[in-house]
């Protein structure tokens, strides 16, 4: 009789960490999981090297979202993107424009109001 209470005792512990697991995965801890598409967009659209000014890049197309990397050891998330440029090279021309792909950095951040955000850090 004790050996089937104890495979009931074990049946029933898997069951409640497999919930416990699952719960993480499914409610997306932010812990557990990267920025979604809209946050990544958002972030780079944010980034302090594409507003618009002499010797700044401006975007010219929406950002494609080409790969998610896997989490960093120091937390931040890579993304790869395509993005389509410009930059000013005088006081009213432009660049042609120009496709990339650059790397990002996604990591949490306070902004000054303490509310937490993604940010954008460009991998050199």
């Amino acid at each position: 009789m004790r050996s089937c209470d104890m495979k009931s005792k074990v049946k029933y512990i898997s069951l409640i960490i497999l919930i416990m697991v699952n719960a993480f995965s499914f409610s997306g801890c932010s812990n557990l999981s990267g920025p979604t598409d809209e946050e990544v967009i958002k972030a780079i659209n944010e980034n302090k090297y594409y507003k618009s000014g002499v010797g700044v890049f401006t975007l010219k197309a929406p950002i494609v979202i080409l790969e998610k990397g896997s989490r960093n050891k120091d937390g931040s998330w890579p993304v790869k993107v395509k993005v389509i440029i410009t930059h000013a090279v005088g006081k009213d021309q432009t660049s042609e424009p120009k496709e990339l792909t650059p790397t990002f950095n996604m990591y949490k951040a306070k902004d000054i109001t303490g509310v937490t955000i993604w940010k954008a850090e460009l991998v050199l």
